[in-house]
């Protein structure tokens, strides 16, 4: 595992009380067969992943991410058990450190970076993953799609264009810390 850049844990944004629920709710769609999924980014430029199940399962269809954010915790196996399961593909990859609820500077970098340099990339949160679909929604270029895991219900695929980018942008404004 490579170690974590040189980035700040200083957080860029903080998810308040009042968005917890309001962002509970998936948007866009939902979907809960790996058939579905792989119909949905046939013709994607990037794929990128956001979840440790969601990850997993699509590379297990022989279909490596662009972009893959987890953190080897899942409620359905042992931390042990999922990074035993990761390695089995090999890809490159850093650690990022990101407290849950929050999108550190350390995160975003390392999506931008990812998004600039593309490579299959693995990046390996300590903390939580909880936040990173909307740093990876809100640095996309055209024609990615984002696919998230929700636990216990399947998996939610967004194609990311200039409304969606809106929306996750307004979402940033109301976390954005004030000096």
């Amino acid at each position: 595992m490579a170690s974590s850049p040189s980035g700040s844990v200083e957080p860029l944004y903080i998810m308040p009380e009042e968005l917890r629920k309001e962002l509970g709710t998936p948007v866009g769609k939902v979907l809960t067969s790996m058939e579905e999924i792989a119909g949905e980014i046939a013709s994607s430029k990037i794929v990128v992943t956001v979840g440790d199940i969601v990850t997993l399962d699509l590379l297990e269809t022989g279909k490596v991410p662009d972009i893959s954010v987890i953190d080897y915790i899942t409620q359905r196996m042992p931390m042990d058990q999922v990074k035993e399961s990761f390695s089995r593909f090999i890809q490159p990859e850093i650690t990022v450190r990101n407290p849950a609820g929050q999108i550190t500077r350390e995160m975003w970098d390392a999506i931008k970076d990812a998004y600039a340099n593309p490579r299959n990339l693995r990046i390996v949160v300590d903390g939580e993953e909880d936040m990173a679909a909307l740093a990876c929604i809100a640095l996309a270029p055209p024609g990615t799609t984002v696919i998230y895991g929700i636990p216990n219900r399947g998996a939610s695929v967004h194609h990311v264009d200039a409304e969606l980018k809106h929306l996750v942008d307004g979402v940033l404004k109301r976390m954005e810390l004030k000096p």
